[in-house]
This record gives C-alpha cells, structure tokens and sequence, in this order.
C-alpha cells in the first residue's frame, strides 16, 4: 500500500465528507455559473501541485491572465507552481468537431501528470446528446482516463439556474465523487451551498451545507459534525475569580457559556474583561463578533477601563494585541445560513481558542424562526466544539422563551438581574446554571470582586509585557 497514490481536495472541510482519495479517483464538480466551481477545482490542482504532484488545467472558457490574477486573490499562487514544472494551463478551441477537441486533450496529457482537470465537460457531451455511440465512447474515455494515469481527474459541468439535475446523462456512474455547488435564496440572501451527491467508499452522514469563498482563503466547507459522533469537551480552561471556581469548577475547550444581561447600553463589556483575564491565565487568543457596535467602539471601550483601573494605555494595547481580535458583522446584512458562513470564515482565519458573540440578541431576532436559528445556532456550535474552541454569547433576554432554549443548549449559563431596593439602591444577581448541577447564585459584592480579580490579572501580566 506505499506505493497507493494519495490526493486531496485541498479543503479540510470537504475531505472530511468525501473520505480518502487514492488513485484512480474521478471527481464531478457541477454547479450553477458563478457557484465556485472554477474555484473549486483550481483548488485541488493547486493543492496536490503544492505536494510535488504535477496538474494540467485544460479550459475551454477561462482567459490565462485574468484566471491567474483571479486565483491569486483567493491565495492560490499559479504562477509559482507553474515556475516549478507542476502547473501547466492549456485552453482548448471551442468547437463542434469532438474529434479535434479529443486529440488536443490526448496531445496534452501525453505529458505525464498526477492531476488533470477538464473545465468544462458540458462542452463535450452535449454535442452529442443524441448521438449514443459517440456518448458511449466519450466516458468510456473519461472512466478509463485515471486509470490510464493512475491519477485524478476532475470533471467540471454547467447546471443551469435554479436546477439541480445534472441533464449530461450517465456521466455521474464513471466518477467516484460527485459534488453540486449551488446558489440558494435564504431570507432574501444568497447563500452557497455544497452537496456531496456520491462519494465511493465514504458514508455520506452530511448531504449539504454550506461553503463561502473569500479572499486569501479561498474556498471554505463548513461540515457540521455528524449528529451521532457529538464532540466532546476538551482540556481543562481554569476559571478567574474565586467565586466562580467555587460554583462552576472549572470549563473546558468546547465549552458553550451564555451570558444574558438586562437590556441596558453598554451591558457586558465587564464580561469581556473577564474573557481578557480568561486568556492571558490559559495562555489563549480570542475573537470577539460584535453584532451591535463597530469593533473600534468595543476595542476602545475596554482599553478605557483598563485605563481607568490605573493601567497604562500603551501597555492596555499591548494585551489586546496580543490576546483579542475584534471585529463586526451586521446581523440583517445576511441570511443565518450566509451569517454562520462569514463568521466561520472569520474564525478559520484567525484560529482563535474562544469565540465571544457579542450582542446575541439581535442575531436570536434576526429570522423571527426560533426553530430555525436554533438549529443554525446548534451546527455552528458543534462545529466550534469539535475543534475545540469556546464559545462565549453575550447578549439580552428580550424574550425569555428563546434565552430559555439556548441555556438548554449551552455548558454554562449565567443570567444577571437587577435588584431594585426600596431606599433607591440596586444590587444585582446572577443566576448561574451548569450543566448537570443545581442552579447557584451570586449576589453584587462577588460580582465586584470578580471584576477586580480580572483587573488585576490583566494588569500584573500587562506590566511584565
């Protein structure tokens, strides 16, 4: 088995789903224009080329220079694999006459190479649509080809707007993989989707989800774990604050942590000073999503009262600096599905160890289907479990049943209240659930001194910096 051929999609997500890729291997990538699937199977070219594996690209459609310049603001660097003999792009001549076309790809290929895609398959079958002695000897071309290179092919085709129904016949029976890129409309949004029609050797738990692509990443697949391989907690996370330990123990990485305030401007910028303190301890970095301010308002809102508390301004930035990233998305500016795919792609990026969502409430409303943000909310934080990550949402209980469903959902939850007294005073309580344990209360003065115990961890670490 050392000399077996191993290749792969050069997307951590979607080798997840397809399973092994050892050659002979045929992949179909279909999909609606403008999907991704030029995108798509560049990036298994450029992959596999980047270990040592030679690619030839052959196109009907694509101009070399703009599909160059393209490519590279997505990360994929053709230009230097190609310098290094295991890139090669060959337009092919659109035309009618099937056997011109075919001796082209014979003349090109007799080159040797570990990888070859076609783009696009649907210029060669529908031609001959009605013409089945030529069908038939075209993928039987097609299905011996890997074979005869003991390599893979990908296959590129065009599925027309709003169908998903490939329509080029029995071309799906000669591939071992096949995988459908479409657009799909969501709350008025649109949204990419990824199916894994087939996949040989490979159970398929997950027939679609969702993918998104952007600049330097390129393509991104994000597999929610299946339902019957439910992640477990990581290591353990110590706790900052004495009272907190006494109540909730410890957490661990992949932890869910709610944290629900009154509906009151500027609730929870103590509770990520409490995040701050929760990093510097564990030695872990943060991204902060907020949904209700731009991250400058945040970033500068937590140095002030760094500041405030005696700490220097320059030494503040240099905790956050180094500890916490914070950025913004506006909730309504997308579909749930569309938003989970922006923040994931957020989070690849950054490969934080926690994940605070900061102002929940308005993604909680964004839908006004409880169902279906649950759900959302859910895969997204499976997926996040499994690799570990915490994950912190920090917002207002505009409507108790919702924050009531998402403390059923989460590891721990803490839920504060204002207490109104007679002479005029307030106190405040937190309600404090964890999972499996009876729920406990901590009133103001443990609140407070939490906070100074956060503060005071921040600024001992930021004074040694």
């Amino acid at each position: 088995m050392s000399g077996v051929k191993k290749y792969t999609t050069g997307i951590p997500g979607l080798d997840r789903l397809i399973g092994e890729i050892t050659a002979p291997y045929t992949i179909l990538i279909a999909g609606h224009p403008g999907a991704g699937k030029t995108t798509l199977a560049t990036t298994i070219c450029y992959t596999n080329a980047l270990q040592g594996k030679k690619c030839l690209y052959l196109t009907f459609y694509e101009d070399k220079e703009k599909y160059y310049r393209f490519m590279k603001r997505l990360g994929l660097d053709l230009e230097s694999v190609e310098a290094k003999g295991l890139y090669k792009f060959i337009k092919l001549p659109l035309t009618l006459d099937i056997e011109l076309i075919m001796s082209e790809i014979s003349k090109s290929i007799s080159e040797g190479y570990d990888v070859i895609v076609l783009d696009s398959i649907s210029v060669l079958l529908e031609p001959v649509m009605g013409i089945a002695e030529k069908r038939s000897w075209l993928l039987n071309y097609f299905y011996q080809l890997p074979v005869l290179l003991n390599g893979l092919l990908v296959l590129v085709a065009e599925l027309p707007f709003g169908e998903e129904k490939l329509g080029l016949g029995s071309i799906e029976f000669v591939v071992d993989s096949m995988i459908i890129l479409k657009h799909r409309i969501e709350d008025g949004y649109l949204t990419r989707i990824i199916e894994v029609r087939k996949a040989r050797g490979a159970p398929i738990h997950v027939a679609e989800t969702f993918f998104s692509i952007s600049e330097n990443l390129g393509i991104t697949v994000f597999s929610p774990p299946v339902l019957a391989e439910l992640p477990i907690d990581g290591r353990k996370v110590e706790i900052v604050c004495k009272h907190l330990k006494e109540i909730i123990g410890h957490y661990h990485r992949g932890f869910i942590i709610n944290i629900f305030y009154p509906p009151e401007p500027g609730a929870g910028l103590e509770a990520l000073l409490g995040v701050l303190a929760l990093t510097i301890v564990n030695n872990m970095k943060a991204l902060v999503v907020s949904y209700t301010h731009p991250s400058i308002i945040i970033r500068e809102n937590i140095k002030n009262r760094l500041v405030m508390s005696g700490l220097n301004s320059e030494k503040a930035e240099k905790v956050l600096e180094k500890h916490m990233v914070i950025t913004a998305l506006n909730p309504f500016a997308h579909s749930l599905t569309q938003l989970a795919a922006r923040e994931l792609a957020i989070i690849e990026q950054v490969k934080p160890d926690i994940v605070v969502f900061y102002g929940v409430h308005l993604a909680r409303n964004h839908s006004g289907n409880l169902t279906v943000f649950l759900k959302e909310l859910f895969n997204e934080a499976m997926y996040l479990k499994s690799k570990g990550i915490m994950v912190i949402r920090i917002g207002s209980c505009l409507v108790e049943y919702p924050c009531n469903a998402e403390t059923l959902l989460a590891d721990v939850t803490y839920k504060f209240e204002k207490v109104f007294r007679e002479d005029g005073s307030i106190d405040t309580k937190v309600y404090v659930y964890r999972r499996f344990r009876e729920p406990k209360v901590v009133v103001s003065n443990m609140v407070n001194e939490c906070v100074k115990e956060w503060i005071e961890v921040i600024r001992e670490y930021a004074e040694k910096l």
